[in-house]
Order: structure tokens, then C-alpha cells, then sequence
């Protein structure tokens, strides 16, 4: 699905990532809110507690929100610790059983990177939380989303027909501008 991208304009590859100590038992701390449309190729967290937790919310074209929660804990208890695109734990340090702190990197998605990323639109946001079932006050967390970002919607569009058909109309339909749903113009047939 991502042949056709070295030919197309409006697009870049971004890392947008979210970094803050967070305390135990607070609401998750909203600390990116990005206002673009694209493709997930992955999320990953660094965090030195078993329950530091990074919230990715996303959006489709209907607008309906989807919510991926990522923490440690979580992994090992499936035993993910083998690559798979749903995501894998890569380091579990927990020195004391009794303690939740410790050294952990995860990544909770990586269909992107084996060829089934996700598509969303604005607007997207990355919180930050620490779970109260940790045994620590605080932990740092990082939170990070790659994404394949379309920096220019018009170029894409245009740059994608043109690629498809050299003949192909640059008249860009509005409802295509529009984030969510929209209705289309009717179509004008040419004599």
C-alpha cells in the first residue's frame, strides 16, 4: 500500500513523541494534540514503571474514536515478548518483585512496519498516565507515534491522480477537503 508514496507529493514520515513524569492516581495527562491526517505505522513506550502508560486516541473518517492503552504490565502478562504487528514488550527489567519500578520499552503497534498500518484524522491525542496499581508515586514516561503524515492534502490528492491517470482532472471536490463526513458535489458530465 505504500509503493506509490516515492511518487506522490504532501506526505512525510514524523515521530511525535510525548515525555512527562506523571503522578500515581492522577487523570491521564493530555500532552499532544495533533492536528493532521495520515497513517499509524507504530507506537512505542519507554517508561521505568510496569504501569507508566501511554493512550494513543485516533480517529477515523467517520470520526468514531478508537483508543489503544500501552503499558508494560499489560504485555508481559500475555507474554508478548516476541515480535508481532499487534506489538511486543523488547525489555522487562524489574529487579524487585515487590516493586513496580524498573526499566521497560515497549511498542504496542507495529502493523505499519509489516504492512497494515492504521489511517486517521485530527485529531489525534497522546496522554500520558500512571496507573494506581504501581507501587511508586511517579514515573517518567515516553510515549512515541510514528506515523506517515499528509503535509499537504491537496498536493497528495493531486500528485495521487496523476499518478493513476496522466489525464486525470486536478479539480479537487471540497468534501474531500473536509474532515469527517461531507457530501459531494453532483457529477458534471462533459459534452
Amino acid at each position: 500500500m505504500f509503493h506509490l508514496l516515492p511518487l506522490l507529493k504532501g506526505w512525510e514520515y514524523k515521530s511525535h513523541v510525548a515525555l512527562r513524569t506523571v503522578q500515581n492516581g492522577n487523570t491521564p495527562l493530555n500532552v499532544l494534540t495533533i492536528d493532521e491526517s495520515g497513517w499509524l505505522l507504530g507506537e512505542h513506550i519507554l517508561t521505568d514503571d510496569a504501569y507508566g502508560t501511554l493512550i494513543v486516541r485516533y480517529q477515523g473518517a467517520d470520526l468514531q474514536t478508537r483508543e489503544d492503552r500501552l503499558y508494560p504490565e499489560a504485555a508481559r502478562a500475555v507474554r508478548a515478548f516476541a515480535q508481532d504487528p499487534g506489538g511486543w514488550l523488547q525489555a522487562y527489567l524489574r529487579p524487585n518483585p515487590y516493586s513496580t519500578a524498573g526499566l521497560y520499552c515497549g511498542i504496542g503497534f507495529s502493523g505499519g512496519f509489516q504492512g497494515a498500518s492504521f489511517p486517521y484524522v485530527p485529531s489525534i491525542i497522546m496522554s500520558l498516565y500512571l496507573d494506581p496499581r504501581s507501587t511508586q508515586a511517579s514515573a517518567t514516561v515516553m510515549g512515541i507515534a510514528q506515523v506517515i503524515a499528509i503535509t499537504d492534502k491537496k498536493a497528495f490528492i493531486q500528485s495521487l491522480r496523476r499518478v493513476l491517470d496522466a489525464n486525470a482532472s486536478l479539480k479537487i471536490d471540497p468534501a474531500l477537503m473536509t474532515i469527517g463526513p461531507a457530501q459531494f458535489e453532483k457529477e458534471v458530465k462533459e459534452k
